[in-house]
């Protein structure tokens, strides 16, 4: 399997046979229970029952160049670990907040899913890592003129379907970098941060301009009035209309 393979389990209690390179084993698994599968060889999972698992895959490259920025750890001397069927809240609540993400009708979630995915990374570097005792993470902020460049670059897409591999290409770092700086020097992570700058934008376009809230949605990034609509009221507490109003 070309891909680190995380799977969450959300509901359904089941006894789980999972087999790899000839050997097997079986472990009741419930709601709360995580798995992961480290890139290699194919794993067969069998079980009988109803259960919901999310799978969350992660590339090795990405994870590696995640380890070289965050902790200066040689990619060529750390593996993830296997685990099958032990629990982890934090592993779990990520795996919801990236369900929600791809769900969440109004928000425009590339951004975030991306911030997400890094999450995830540098939990496994963190918890399921041959080298994970004592990493520490480098505290790092955004020099004035790099900033200055993101927040140009976000004001001028705002209409964009923004990743944050687009955000951290426009100051010349790595994607992961760039989170972790980002957040250092605004308090906000890139999709929070693009997220209220959208609804500024919209604020502003609803109390100076007779734009059509249609089009309003369109500028800011929407697809459509009512994914807009969903947007704003969740930021605000108003709609759009009630708000030029």
């Amino acid at each position: 399997m070309p891909e680190h393979v995380i799977g969450v389990h959300l509901a359904g209690s089941v006894n789980l046979l999972q087999a790899r390179s000839g050997h097997a084993s079986v472990r009741h698994v419930r709601p709360g229970d995580i798995t992961i599968t480290p890139h290699g060889e194919p794993k067969r999972f069998q079980h009988v029952g109803e259960t919901l698992v999310i799978l969350l895959k992660l590339a090795p490259a990405f994870v590696r160049d995640i380890a070289g920025d965050e902790y200066a750890l040689d990619p060529e001397r750390f593996e993830i670990i296997e685990n099958f069927g032990t629990r982890d809240a934090a592993l779990v609540a990520l795996g919801r907040r990236l369900l929600r993400g791809l769900e969440s009708e109004g928000e425009p979630v590339r951004v975030r899913v991306e911030a997400l995915k890094f999450e995830l990374a540098i939990h496994l570097l963190r918890h399921y890592c041959t080298a994970s005792v004592g990493l520490e993470r480098r505290v790092t902020r955004l020099s004035p003129r790099k900033l200055a460049r993101a927040l140009d670059y976000i004001d001028s897409n705002l209409r964009e379907d923004m990743s944050l591999a687009g955000l951290a290409e426009a100051v010349a770092m790595s994607t992961s970098h760039f989170a972790h700086a980002f957040k250092q020097t605004t308090g906000l992570s890139p999709h929070r941060f693009v997220l209220e700058r959208r609804i500024e934008r919209a604020k502003s376009l609803l109390r100076e301009t007779d734009l059509a809230i249609t089009e309003i949605a369109h500028r800011i990034g929407c697809a459509s009035h009512s994914h807009f609509s969903v947007l704003f009221h969740r930021a605000t507490g108003l709609t759009p209309r009630d708000f030029r109003r």
